[in-house]
């Protein structure tokens, strides 16, 4: 299979470079009968868009058979011309120009030429190099001259003119092979931030702004959106079938991981997802028709996993009536099943040429094969149609005097519903968009606005992937939510394993089925978002300063208050009872008012198994924290599952009654009105969450959450680490790990790249690796062992004071700019910058446009920059500029 896969994706290049062959050999596949039972559609992305191919072999060989002889030849022609390199056409006519070699001798050859070349890069003898170690070398030029890392601070630098002139020469060079990595890198995620942020914001640029027409994949979430439309779910059935997901379908596509927005236009289908569009094809064809089938007692065409008992209650009525016919289905019964299919899966009805493919391929079948299996093989087809997992946006009409062109209005419809959820538009945009009121800004803006004020349309958990031992809270809008969890990257925090013990047994890993201490804390750190969004004002610098958290907060506010007041009430009345001596007769005696106060059920008069309500244990647990001034968490400290020991990670006491003890005087005051202010914190930065998201198992990673920091709030850029560096911090037992960093990353070739990182991430150093505030760093060495843990208890260790010494640089305001006394200076210096507050406007916009920014889009971020100053601080605000701008409402045909 592998095979074939690949030889169709190079007969796809070939075919695609000459128009004859295409045409010859039938390259856009006519819908054809499938007698297979197998639908293809874009096969390793071999076939355009919308195309829907059945016995594709058997069509395939009869169209090649008659050229084979010669395109066979042409292809090994081909092949040979990719796979060898090219050498000596190349090497006589290619020459580097007299001013560059001029500018390689004045600055660079005299480090990289010969055996002793530095960084074993060598820029003298180009000329007779193979053109692929030239362009690996020249690819090596571009970055360090992009980076400004070359040549080093020590040595005569370029003017401004030179650089220019030089990595013009370079960038052509590179671009006549489509060999630029810099070039590819900068279309995706990580390369956002290479365009000029200066310029960017400057004013400068006059040229219109318009996003590349384009065709892209839907995310995984609006996959799973689309599945329960097509199976028309409402309600709490839909609420259901999204937190369990269907049993038999896969999602075939998946998000990469790391912070920074996620969802992009630039993926396609590929061979990687054919038999997970197959095996989907196959179940959803089946469930469409189980109740009809059911019905018409065929036992044998249905699902055999016993595992898989969800199905639609009934049958679309079109479909039902062609399984149900005793006769072969009509021209009629055909037409109206294939428009329903079509509208189900697409939204949409079919095209008259597409209307008469279908019927085609749906008469050939059922006369082959009977109504049920024709009728399977059509609604097969229609989900394979490439229209179910791409999005489209091509803009039409007479294009502007900027070559540009607005959207459809449809396009429009679903551009504005997926920018602001998962789901696709609903029945108001769709009339706006069927009326002609989806064309102009203000009927953008009245949309957006609209959509944004519904509290149940887009209405959903934020991520339903932590839903093990943890419920991810709801909110009306959870793709406002989630475009700061991505920003921020505390997800991240569930792939880091810890040390429990290290912990002193308060922090639990995600396992099966849980997620544990980490999932807890990134579903606490959603709800600080979630709380900050709802305020809507000064967003950015809450997220980066507010010290109001959420710890163990499982039920809201007033339920809280009042469990926690009744708790109080009961504990009142029986405290001077003979509770302790004679817990059965008090249990008799205050029955009605334990039932008002703690259980309507009543207590045991025994607590015959573990975990029953029992007089002793309640009495005891309320003595123990009421008794003594504290206020209980909200769970019972034994029905909890063990879930809720870990507050000591936000500095609070430790939760009371573990193992049924209640020894210690430091227990935990639980707070059952949140959030609440916890000391030593400030912000996203210091939750938890974040800090845990942004260590390794037993460290803390400075480099990270310091690159973190340039690149997401400075919008700066760090180059990547060189295959050849082995990134490893020595141990030294008399030393912190930032004097063992900061030893390892002197030398000059590291400081090139860890001058923008260590000096931010390096403050943060007052928090462990579990996102503790500390004072005192635990030497962690067998020689600094002070004394062996017992049971959950961490080990003891020596300790050395923690220096939380830095540096910020690249705001551009000099005020703001300098030495940093600790994280919370470097924190409260970073919310007031401009550039901080421009860099995470840059990143929604490309959250929310699915692709980076370019110099045009220049007045859409100017816009969206002065839409939160005027507005206070408001993330709407910005999100309704960013809708309503060229950027988001013009399209424009550009070549790659």
């Amino acid at each position: 299979m592998r095979r074939v896969l690949g030889a169709m994706i190079i007969f796809r290049r070939i075919v695609s470079k000459f128009p004859k062959i295409r045409n010859n050999i039938g390259y856009n596949m006519e819908v054809v009968p499938a007698t297979s039972g197998n639908s293809w559609c874009e096969i390793a992305n071999i076939f355009p868009p919308g195309c829907v191919v059945a016995g594709f072999q058997e069509r395939m060989m009869q169209k090649l058979s008659p050229i084979w002889p010669r395109l066979s030849l042409l292809i090994l022609g081909l092949w040979l011309a990719l796979v060898t390199p090219s050498m000596g056409a190349d090497a006589p006519t290619w020459a580097v120009p007299k001013q560059i070699s001029t500018l390689l001798g004045d600055y660079c050859t005299n480090c990289h030429t010969g055996q002793n070349a530095k960084g074993n890069v060598r820029l003298t003898g180009l000329e007779k190099l193979p053109l692929k170690e030239r362009l690996d070398l020249l690819n090596q030029v571009q970055e360090q001259l992009f980076f400004k890392m070359m040549p080093p601070t020590s040595s005569d630098q370029l003017t401004t003119a030179e650089v220019t002139t030089l990595t013009s020469w370079v960038e052509k060079e590179l671009e006549a092979h489509h060999a630029s990595r810099l070039a590819d890198k900068k279309r995706y995620p990580d390369g956002g931030n290479y365009v000029d942020h200066n310029l960017l914001f400057s004013g400068k640029i006059t040229e219109k702004p318009f996003t590349p027409t384009r065709r892209w994949l839907v995310s995984p979430q609006i996959f799973e959106e689309r599945m329960l439309d097509l199976f028309q779910l409402e309600g709490r059935e839909r609420d259901n079938m999204k937190r369990s997901g269907f049993y038999g379908i896969t999602n075939p596509f998946i998000l990469p991981d790391g912070a920074g927005v996620k969802y992009y236009d630039r993926s396609v289908l590929d061979g990687g997802h054919l038999l997970v569009l197959l095996g989907n094809a196959e179940w959803i064809a089946t469930k469409q028709l189980q109740s009809a089938l059911m019905k018409a007692g065929m036992t044998d065409k249905l699902p055999s996993d016993p595992k898989d008992k969800w199905y639609p209650k009934t049958t679309t009525a079109e479909f039902e009536t062609i399984v149900l016919a005793k006769q072969p289905a009509t021209e009629v019964q055909i037409k109206t099943a294939i428009n329903k299919q079509f509208q189900l899966v697409l939204g949409r009805l079919p095209a008259a040429e597409e209307m008469a493919k279908y019927l085609k391929l749906t008469s050939n079948a059922i006369n082959i094969a009977g109504n049920v299996e024709g009728l399977r093989q059509m609604l097969k087809a229609v989900v394979l149609e490439s229209d179910f997992y791409y999005r489209q946006e091509f803009g039409t009409g007479k294009l502007d005097q900027f070559g540009r062109s607005t959207l459809t209005p449809l396009e429009a419809a679903y551009a504005i519903s997926y920018a602001l959820g998962d789901r696709g538009p609903d029945a108001k945009l769709l009339q706006a968009a069927n009326e002609g009121k989806l064309t102009t800004k203000a009927d953008y803006q009245r949309e957006v606005a609209r959509l944004l004020d519904d509290p149940n349309y887009m209405r959903g958990q934020v991520d339903k992937s932590l839903n093990g031992g943890v419920t991810s809270i709801t909110v009306t809008h959870p793709r406002m939510v989630r475009f700061f969890r991505e920003f921020f990257g505390y997800p991240m925090a569930i792939k880091v394993f810890k040390d429990t013990k290290r912990s002193g047994g308060v922090y639990a890993n995600a396992d099966r089925g849980s997620t544990q201490t980490p999932g807890r804390l990134i579903d606490e750190a959603d709800q600080v978002v979630a709380w900050i969004l709802e305020k809507d004002t000064n967003v950015f610098q809450e997220l980066l300063t507010n010290d109001q958290y959420f710890v163990y907060h499982n039920l809201d506010n007033e339920k809280g208050a009042r469990l926690i007041e009744n708790w109080r009430q009961l504990y009142e009345i029986l405290k001077d009872t003979d509770w302790k001596k004679n817990p059965e007769e008090v249990t008799k005696k205050y029955d009605a008012e334990i039932r008002k106060y703690f259980d309507p059920k009543g207590l045991p008069p025994k607590s015959a198994r573990r975990h029953d309500h029992g007089m002793t244990r309640v009495m005891t647990h309320f003595e123990n924290t009421f008794g003594k001034g504290r206020t209980p968490f909200t769970v019972l400290p034994w029905q909890h599952g063990n879930q809720f020991w870990y507050s000591p990670l936000y500095n609070l006491s430790g939760t009371p009654g573990r193992n049924g003890t209640y020894t210690k005087n430091d227990q935990l005051n639980y707070q059952p009105v949140q959030p609440f202010a916890v000391p030593n914190r400030k912000g996203i930065l210091t939750h938890p969450a974040w800090l845990v998201a942004f260590s390794s198992n037993f460290h803390n990673n400075p480099v990270q959450r310091g690159r973190w920091i340039r690149e997401k709030l400075l919008a700066g850029y760090v180059p990547d680490v060189p295959i050849t560096v082995d990134a490893q911090v020595p141990d030294d037992p008399h030393k912190t790990f930032r004097e063992r960093l900061e030893f390892v990353t002197a030398k000059q070739e590291c400081m090139k790249c860890h001058q923008h990182m260590n000096p931010l991430g390096l403050p943060l150093e007052q928090f462990d690796d579990y996102g503790r505030f500390r004072t005192m760093e635990d030497l962690e060495h067998p020689d600094n062992l002070l004394k062996v843990g017992q049971g959950n208890n961490a080990d003891t260790y020596k300790t050395k004071l923690v220096s939380s010494k830095g540096e910020l640089t690249g705001t551009g305001d000099p005020s703001l700019d300098g030495p940093v006394a600790d994280s919370f200076d470097l924190i409260d210096r970073l919310a007031k910058s401009d550039r901080v507050r421009q860099s995470i406007i840059r990143h929604a916009f490309r959250f929310f446009m699915g692709r980076n920014e370019m110099l045009s889009d220049s007045q859409t971020l100017i816009d969206a920059d002065k839409a939160y100053l005027a507005s206070g601080g408001s993330f709407r605000a910005v999100v309704i500029s960013l809708l309503t701008s060229d950027s988001f409402i013009y399209r424009k045909t550009i070549q790659e």
